[in-house]
């Protein structure tokens, strides 16, 4: 797996930065959405319903990504899922 060195010496992982573009994605979908919701004007109302349906396709893009790369168990059980972000926190404890 590739890695990237930040500023501060840590490595980063593809995992990583594909698990903070999906954080981002779906603050920018969020922030889309709530913008679309409070639009009085119909061309503005009809934009942002654009854009917003633009980056849910990208986020889905990006999910697939991650679950193709096997970084995202999506098909896991919930306890499964819980088991596994629990053995990740401890490795990062370590």
């Amino acid at each position: 797996m590739a890695t990237t060195n930040n500023v501060m010496g840590n490595n980063l992982t593809d995992k990583d930065i594909a698990a903070d573009m999906l954080k981002d994605s779906k603050f920018g979908i969020t922030t889309i959405s709530m913008a679309a919701a409070e639009a009085t004007n119909s061309e503005l109302r009809k934009i942002l319903n654009g854009h917003l349906t633009a980056t849910v396709n990208e986020h889905h893009r990006l999910s697939d990504i991650a679950i193709n790369k096997n970084w995202y168990k999506a098909f896991d059980t919930p306890q499964q899922q819980l088991k596994n972000e629990n053995n990740e926190v401890n490795n990062v404890i370590k």
